[in-house]
């Protein structure tokens, strides 16, 4: 890993360093380190999302932890990638990540589409991962992927994304969708490196390939032994799709994990680590622990 030193990166609201990883197939995935904690975390984002986002996060845990985020292929800097993104492509970035971070055992932190990322890398290389936090995860006991609502606006979207990155309106719905919550300099970066051509083409590209990753944690494909916390966003709101179908389920999944634990993030819905970044930063220190 390569990196350009930033001496105030564990300050509160400081920028993190930024380095690169290169994967074995020589793409540059760029990360965003704070702290030099003995522990270890790595944060995976959500479908779309600069690891940008992870920074107040990451600020909480950095005392205890060295606390690594990374843009995913197309995303900001990240070198896009030509093959398929399957889950299984997505977890292997990932353990490009882990492994540049030496062989400390290293927590790992999922939210939305990374909860399965993450799962499917301490699946892979369970020897590695001493535990996971998955914040508001897509789950594949939720019934709402395979409704029609939500196949609709799949494909809306997979239409109009790439559209509106090209005229601004991506970074407009995304500045909308964050509201005030992110500080900066996380909102400014966590913008620009999210709402490019390129990272709209790339959430595409992952959404393509959800199901069928969803299908394979169905069929065992990510069953982990080590302490798993899912974080769920459990304040309601009229027209929140889906949202009672995936606490349930958040639930259950907690539940099936022989050391798992659910805790519900009372002030928020999905955007956990944003609204409520001191909930995540709690469970981390816990397993950190």
């Amino acid at each position: 890993m390569i990196s350009e030193v930033d001496e105030d990166a564990g300050l509160p609201g400081a920028a993190p360093v930024v380095g690169r990883v290169v994967t074995a197939d020589g793409r540059d995935l760029t990360t965003f380190t704070w702290g030099s904690g003995p522990g270890l975390v790595v944060l995976e984002a959500g479908m779309g999302f600069s690891g940008r986002y992870w920074g107040p996060v990451a600020r909480l845990s950095s005392a205890q932890a060295t606390v690594v985020a990374y843009d995913r292929a197309g995303i900001g800097r990240s070198t896009p990638d030509p093959q398929p993104r399957t889950l299984d492509r997505l977890a292997s970035d990932l353990q490009a990540v882990i492994d540049a971070q030496g062989d400390r055992p290293v927590v790992l932190v999922g939210h939305s589409w990374g909860g399965p990322v993450v799962r499917r890398a301490a699946a892979v290389r369970p020897g590695r991962v001493e535990g996971l936090v998955l914040v508001d995860p897509a789950d594949e006991g939720a019934a709402l992927y395979d409704s029609r609502l939500f196949t609709w606006s799949e494909r809306l979207q997979s239409v109009l994304l790439p559209g509106m990155a090209k005229v601004g309106l991506l970074s407009r719905s995304l500045s909308l969708l964050l509201g005030k919550d992110l500080p900066e300099p996380d909102r400014t970066a966590t913008l620009a490196a999210s709402s490019t051509v390129g990272a709209a083409r790339a959430a595409v590209e992952e959404s393509r390939h959800l199901r069928a990753g969803l299908q394979v944690l169905r069929g065992s494909g990510a069953s982990v032994d080590v302490p798993v916390i899912v974080v769920s966003g459990v304040k309601r709101t009229p027209g929140d799709f889906g949202r009672t179908d995936l606490i349930a389920a958040h639930r259950l999944r907690a539940a099936s994990f022989p050391a798992g634990r659910f805790v519900g993030a009372s002030g928020s819905q999905h955007l956990v680590p944003v609204t409520e970044p001191e909930v995540v930063a709690r469970e981390i220190a816990a397993l950190l622990r």
